[in-house]
């Protein structure tokens, strides 16, 4: 008897923290992946805007263009 109620209780496992932890984990990478896609998205505008700005500078000022600096 002994034998048969060990043997169902390591069938079906009780613990389920490494289940819940994969799946807590799997959320926060998909959200993470996320917010650098966006993040990047901005960074881009922002380059970009910030280009136009300086060719609205050089276009406005007389002599020779301002070099771009990275």
């Amino acid at each position: 008897m002994s034998v048969v109620l060990a043997l169902s209780s390591t069938d079906a496992p009780k613990n389920m923290n490494g289940a819940w932890g994969l799946l807590v984990f799997l959320i926060l990478a998909v959200v993470v992946f996320f917010l650098f896609r966006s993040m990047n998205k901005h960074l881009r505008k922002a380059q970009r805007m910030k280009d136009e700005e300086l060719r609205a500078d050089d276009a406005s000022r007389p002599g020779p263009p301002r070099e771009r600096k990275p």
